[in-house]
């Protein structure tokens, strides 16, 4: 099913200590980018959540937001520096023996000393983490493809809208495109017979028309239009990402309309390539939404 590259998905996952959401926010981009913000500590979530969500998306940029609430306190411990209180406890008793102080130490003694005391908050286990990430991750991505799977379809239905727009126009180019031809041979004669008397006339009348005919012969690049844009529908018929083919079949199209505009001999016709590039530029815009 086609994708746009648009869209947002939410997961939330609770557990005895917290509550986890994950938000997923996603524009266009060349490639597949996917940026994280997760806690400082969760660098094997965030690291997780970034695989899983490239084997889901194939292009676009994602940014990617994890919520914490902590539902029940992790507790709290105090850590004793032995090593440092030691060390301060020798240097105390050198100074004893040079000035007088107190054999004994007081507690605001002892929590004066820097880095004596610390407090240390307890952490979930990573693979309590990983698992909460996996659950809210999959949650989030699925609701964003859903997303972006509405919205393709969408842009589907317009880029098929503006396809039959430029097939109108197509088909006006070649109906005008053999009238040319004959235009071209009628200003002929009457300039020739402006100007002088030709002998031969009709043989010279032939031999430039035949080589006007061959420039402006625009057979070619209507039969590449015609396969390019039955292609267009046969590429938004698959079940894959097909964005970038779209831009190359973009780029062949506009490539061939170019070649007719220069090739082009008539008002009728001249028009015709200009609603035709107008139309094939806002299908443009829209195949760059597609993933």
């Amino acid at each position: 099913m086609v994708r746009s590259m648009t869209g947002f998905g939410r997961g939330v996952t609770t557990t005895e200590q917290l509550q986890l959401t994950v938000e997923i926010r996603s524009v266009n981009h060349r490639f597949l980018e996917i940026s994280t913000r997760f806690p400082k500590d969760w660098t094997e979530a965030e690291v997780y959540a970034k695989k899983v969500l490239s084997t889901k998306v194939a292009r676009g940029k994602l940014d990617v937001s994890a919520y914490v609430k902590e539902l029940t306190p992790l507790g709290q411990a105090v850590q004793i520096n032995w090593p440092l209180i030691n060390a301060y406890k020798e240097a105390r008793e050198e100074l004893r023996k040079q000035i007088p102080l107190e054999e004994q130490w007081s507690m605001s003694e002892i929590l004066e000393l820097d880095q004596a005391l610390t407090l240390q908050v307890k952490e979930l286990p990573q693979e309590e983490i990983v698992s909460a990430v996996n659950k809210a991750v999959e949650v989030a991505a699925t609701a964003l493809i859903q997303m972006r799977q509405r919205e393709g379809q969408e842009l589907v239905e317009t880029i098929r809208s503006f396809k039959k727009a430029l097939e109108e126009q197509i088909a006006i180019i070649k109906s005008i495109s053999p009238q040319a031809v004959e235009k071209y041979r009628e200003k002929l004669v009457e300039r020739i017979k402006e100007i002088s008397q030709v002998d031969n006339l009709e043989e010279r009348l032939l031999t430039e028309v035949a080589i006007f005919a061959e420039k402006a012969d625009i057979a070619e690049e209507l039969d590449r239009l015609t396969s390019h844009l039955k292609q267009l529908d046969e590429t938004l018929q698959e079940d894959t990402s097909i964005g970038r083919k779209l831009d190359f079949l973009m780029q062949e199209i506009h490539r061939e309309i170019n070649t007719i505009g220069s090739k082009n001999q008539s008002v009728e016709a001249a028009a015709a390539v200009v609603q035709a590039k107008s139309i094939l530029e806002k299908m443009r815009e829209q195949v760059q939404n597609i993933e």
